[in-house]
């Protein structure tokens, strides 16, 4: 579909920009403390939150802090 704009006869036409899909949302949760960062992870997309991802991720929490903060 052509955009009606109005212009003079020796104006140059306007240029008709390519719509792109964007990439997306992004889902990350991110733990921290005093010191700086402790757990930073990314969820794939379309992916529902669910009592397991939790359990994941305070898993994968608990493993970080062993590790940066003994």
């Amino acid at each position: 579909m052509e955009s009606m704009q109005w212009k003079h006869k020796i104006s140059p036409t306007p240029k008709m920009f390519r719509v792109e899909e964007s990439a997306g949302k992004v889902m990350t949760t991110v733990f921290w403390d005093e010191k700086g960062l402790l757990l930073l992870e990314f969820m794939s997309q379309k992916t529902t939150i669910i009592g397991q991802t939790y359990v994941n991720t305070i898993t994968a929490l608990r493993e970080a802090i062993k590790k940066k903060r003994r």
